[in-house]
């Protein structure tokens, strides 16, 4: 018999719909393809509509849409395949190799960049095997207190001790990242009011946590310098607001540093109004700023983060907060408690070993220098154009020139294999207060290489003469 080989079935669009029952539309649209996918109408490979189709067959406005199809990428229920566009994730050897995964340069990712001379993996291997040796000074891999042991919380001190004035030991708590330390004071403090003052443009993370614990988020309008305090203040006048969240160094993903003037003004209106700050400062180490932080300016009120992150690795899923008093430390311990127990004994004694050598400092350093050229490829690729970002800084703040739109304009960058973040990923209100901007994150690219061709490529994109759309048929 002739070995032919059989035509490839043809695969049926999607009907789309969504969930009536979720929080959000664009979790209603989630959730509507998991669920068709649970229930076999949708297969792997199954093709879903461009986002533009999408939006105008749902009546939705695009933002949703993206952030439907965000999620359920991360998740891994879709996937962009070569020749295939947006599809359902996973199918048989052969028809992947009939359509293969596109390499995608993930810019959206807000990463430090690997150090040159410094292997950050061989550096965590070689650090933990003296852990074990007992080289380190840890009691024990077993059980541990909420917040870390003594010696740990000792060595988290002495670190935030080179950034503020008073860092008691029994203040400090060890988290699981920043955002787990984030979840927990939203928690606690929420139970004052739910109403939190935000900036205009935030780090997505506080939108996460705010659809988990029902809270309204408030934005506070923005200049060149930041947070505007007039516009904090009007807020408190109209809402119980419990507390403000603010990234006062390197905001993520405007860039800005608040001015120590402006600074001060915050901290005087959330004492008048009786309200909670959130210090979130995880560019400090890498940001060599002198500006005074909040919890130097105002300690009985200031709740400081300060992740490792950034300015080491993601990796270690470390963070230290620093509580206004021992009873408030006391408090969100038990909160932390309730969701992950302790942070990892292993981690946190690499965390400390890190610290108390000095290696901590001299990857920072390391990241430092290679922000500052990571940014001169940036500066290159985006001659002429006034984009925002500080010298130390591991990603910009790129405003597009008209008639380019974010949102098109990431699904251009995303067509060239390239993701990164519109400004409506970053806005408590998306579609009511956006602008026509998208954040680059420098420090995800492998190499410098890998940078500026991505960079080029952005750049050529938008030197189109006119954006070009996606035909809705």
């Amino acid at each position: 018999m002739p070995n032919h080989r059989p035509p490839s079935p043809r695969r049926k669009q999607w009907h789309a719909w969504v969930e009536p029952s979720a929080a959000y539309k664009y979790l209603g649209i989630y959730e509507a393809i998991v669920a068709d996918v649970a229930c076999g109408r949708l297969q792997p490979g199954d093709p879903l509509p461009p986002q533009r189709a999408l939006a105008a067959t749902l009546g939705v406005d695009l933002t949703t849409v993206t952030k439907a199809y965000g999620k359920a990428r991360e998740e891994g229920v879709i996937e962009t395949r070569t020749g295939s566009g947006t599809c359902i994730a996973g199918g048989s050897s052969s028809t992947r190799s009939e359509s293969v995964e596109l390499d995608i340069l993930d810019l959206s990712k807000n990463s430090p960049p690997r150090p040159t001379g410094h292997d950050i993996n061989a550096m965590i291997a070689r650090e933990i095997s003296r852990a074990f040796a007992g080289h380190g000074q840890i009691a024990s891999f077993n059980y541990q207190e909420t917040g870390g042991n003594f010696h740990n919380r000792q060595a988290g001190a002495f670190w935030l001790n080179t950034r503020l004035q008073n860092v008691p030991v029994n203040r400090v708590i060890l988290t699981s990242g920043a955002q787990s330390a984030l979840y927990a004071l939203c928690q606690l403090l929420s139970r004052k009011s739910k109403y939190f003052a935000v900036a205009q443009f935030c780090y997505p993370g506080i939108h996460t946590i705010a659809r988990q614990l029902d809270l309204q988020l408030i934005p506070i309008a923005m200049d060149q310098e930041g947070m505007i305090p007039e516009a904090f203040e009007a807020a408190c006048d109209q809402y119980p607001i419990a507390a403000l969240y603010v990234v006062p160094n390197i905001d993520n993903p405007t860039t800005t540093t608040l001015p120590e003037i402006r600074r001060q003004r915050l901290v005087d209106i959330a004492r008048k109004h009786n309200v909670s700050l959130i210090e979130d400062d995880p560019y400090f180490a890498i940001s060599a700023g002198t500006i005074t932080p909040l919890g130097d300016i105002a300690p009985e009120r200031t709740w400081h983060i300060a992740t490792l992150s950034k300015c080491a690795t993601p990796a270690l899923r470390l963070a230290y907060l620093l509580a206004p008093d021992s009873e408030s430390a006391q408090l969100v311990a038990a909160t932390i408690q309730a969701m992950t127990m302790m942070v990892s004994p292993l981690l946190a004694e690499l965390a400390s070993q890190w610290i108390n050598s000095r290696l901590l400092d001299e990857i920072t350093g390391a990241i430092r220098e290679e922000n500052f050229e990571r940014l001169k490829l940036a500066q290159h690729a985006f001659d002429g154009m006034n984009f925002k970002a500080p010298s130390q800084g591991s990603h910009i703040w790129l405003p597009l020139p008209a008639p380019w739109q974010a949102l098109d304009f990431a699904h251009q960058a995303e067509r060239q294999n390239i993701r990164l973040l519109p400004a409506s990923s970053f806005s408590p209100s998306p579609g009511r207060e956006s602008a026509e901007a998208v954040r680059i994150s420098l420090g995800s690219a492998d190499d410098r290489i890998v940078l500026a061709d991505g960079l080029k490529t952005l750049r050529k994109i938008l030197d189109q003469s006119q954006p070009v759309y996606q035909a809705i048929v």
